[in-house]
């Protein structure tokens, strides 16, 4: 699975702090009831509330100006490691103007590094789910992301809340993103309206979800522009920093037409959460929560009151403090540790928005290198054809449009006749919860648009080298990518290896091979690098067997020997 396993929802509410806190520790007490932990040794501030070793362990910080902070974390001992749930409630001081309370929750497994399997590629990660004390949470608070309201469901918008929910959409203090669905024009508005909320379940907490209904889907529309509006059933995944009055900008926001969320439930599910999901894991924390972790480890651990723990909690404390003390030495260093982390997630958190910046850029230059492209062709022909320099001026007869998404070019596969994708659907949609999605679906386009042109002139006798040779030098007006992006074949090591190349078996229909599969060596490079920074477009020339080129697969570098 490509992402990350870590959930991250990060909200505020205008509760004031003993309202936070108290809505935090009832949320937290049915969740644990939930699990059948023991909530009676919760409340007497126990550590162990399992019997199986799950321990729940607070902290709590004030400080001179009034602000205070709660974390609570219960940790979930498995075989192979243990479930890490840490919810920290945060209310800034008097300095910060204003009354509101933050709530941070993190979910995710962590690995023993003893943990053994049989697997050669087996390794810790879990993806986390969406916690039921997440949902619980955005059920009891008023959750905001500034002006973006976030619940479990999406919220309905009818024509009054239209403009309200621009005003979000373009509200510059946005971190997450936003996701719009569409009223579906052929369906039953209230069905309609529980296949969203199926279909927008696992991005609970993590985005702001709204549902437009036929009137404020016509006028939201209509507000925002062509270039960033949603209809007809499609959903649209709003980033950060929408700007309706630049249509270069509309491509940065992904959309799922209606026949993708209504054909697989599931698969939406997880690819309306994923892109949501890595920004949330990975984005840098609001400003009043920066530091909150190391502040909270500084704090003195307080002592127990005796009226209020059982002997066995006392001794169970004393046995703690004595470890506690026998750890002490090493706590500076511990500490270090945290703000070195804390630099190393910084800095990851402002290379993945520079990475993102440079991709919406890059998607920008690929279009607009397309369509000059398309003038130099048009341009071409007609002076091949007639020679009159008039017809340099003449507007190209055809616009080729490029995918802003591996879910969009999925979806427009069919318009090419020659081109069929055989391959598992799952691996591009995955890519599209990376940052550089956009550009490397554009360049598949343009391969497969040059390998539609290629088998065309092949079927018919115009041609007769392979795609490669196409590609080095092309015929005038026709679709190519650059010759170095296309290799003909795989190495020997690859070919001599059984793993490597099991991987390059790939399915095509059975009249190209009975057994439905055939080994692609041939393959299109989408991006530099390694891993999935360096996806492939694996493929079989059949052009002169069925006039056709099959896609057997799209997505991360195959094995090689070097990631072996």
């Amino acid at each position: 699975m490509v992402g990350t396993g870590r959930y991250r929802s990060v909200f505020h509410t205008e509760l004031p702090a003993d309202e936070a806190f108290t809505a935090a520790n009832r949320e937290l007490r049915g969740w644990l009831g939930g699990k059948n932990l023991d909530r009676e040794a919760f409340d007497r501030g126990s550590a162990r509330v399992g019997k199986d070793g799950q321990v729940v362990l607070a902290l709590s910080r004030n400080t001179a100006d009034g602000g205070q902070t709660r974390r609570w974390q219960l940790r979930e001992p498995k075989d192979d490691g243990s479930w890490v749930t840490t919810l920290t409630v945060h209310a800034p001081g008097r300095a910060h103007g204003s009354v509101r309370s933050w709530f941070w929750l993190d979910v995710e497994f962590l690995g023993s590094p003893h943990a053994e399997s049989d697997s050669d590629d087996a390794s810790p990660f879990r993806a986390a789910a969406v916690p039921r004390l997440a949902r619980g949470l955005l059920d009891a608070v008023d959750a905001q992301d500034s002006l973006a309201e976030v619940r479990e469901k999406p919220v309905l918008v009818r024509p009054p809340s239209v403009e309200p929910l621009i005003h979000v959409l373009c509200d510059p203090d946005r971190r997450m993103p936003v996701i719009v669905a569409s009223a579906h024009p052929q369906r039953d508005f209230e069905s309609w309206r529980g296949t969203i909320e199926r279909a927008t379940r696992f991005a609970a907490g993590l985005a702001a979800l709204y549902l437009l209904d036929p009137h404020a889907m016509e006028e939201f529309n209509r507000e925002i522009g062509a270039s960033h509006a949603v209809w007809g059933g499609a959903v649209r995944t709003y980033l950060p920093d929408v700007d309706p009055a630049t249509a270069e900008d509309a491509r940065r926001h992904r959309v799922l037409t209606p026949a993708r969320v209504e054909d697989d439930p599931r698969r939406v599910q997880g690819l309306l959460a994923g892109l949501p999901r890595r920004l949330s894991a990975e984005a840098l924390l609001p400003r009043p929560l920066a530091g909150l972790s190391r502040a909270l480890l500084s704090e003195d651990v307080p002592a127990a009151r005796p009226g209020a723990a059982s002997p066995d909690d006392l001794r169970e404390i004393a046995a703690l403090r004595e470890e506690n003390e026998r750890l002490r030495g090493g706590y500076t260093a511990a500490l270090e540790l945290v703000d070195e982390a804390g630099r190393v997630e910084e800095a990851l958190a402002r290379r993945n928005s520079e990475l993102a910046a440079l991709s919406t850029q890059f998607s920008a230059v690929n279009q607009h290198a397309e369509s000059l492209r398309d003038e130099v062709r048009a341009l071409r022909r007609r002076l091949v054809q007639a020679g009159r320099k008039a017809d340099t001026y003449t507007p190209p007869e055809e616009r080729t449009f490029l995918p802003a998404s591996f879910a969009e070019l999925l979806d427009r596969v069919e318009e090419l006749e020659r081109v069929e994708f055989t391959g598992d659907e799952d691996q591009p949609l995955h890519m599209d919860e990376m940052p550089s999605a956009a550009s490397w679906a554009q360049t598949a386009w343009q391969a497969m648009l040059a390998m539609n042109d290629y088998a065309e002139a092949s079927a018919t006798g115009r041609f007769s080298g392979g795609f490669r040779a196409w590609c080095t030098e092309p015929p005038s007006g026709a679709h190519a990518i650059s010759a170095g992006k296309v290799a003909a074949d795989e190495s020997d090591t690859v070919k001599a290896s059984a793993k490597m190349s099991r991987a390059r078996l790939l399915p095509v229909p059975v009249e190209v091979d009975p057994s439905g599969r055939l080994h692609m060596w041939a393959h299109v490079r989408l991006g530099g690098g390694a891993g999935m920074s360096a996806p492939r477009l694996h493929y079989a020339d059949a052009v002169k067997q069925m006039g056709k080129i099959y896609i057997g697969y799209l997505g991360p570098h195959l094995p090689v020997k070097s990631t072996n």
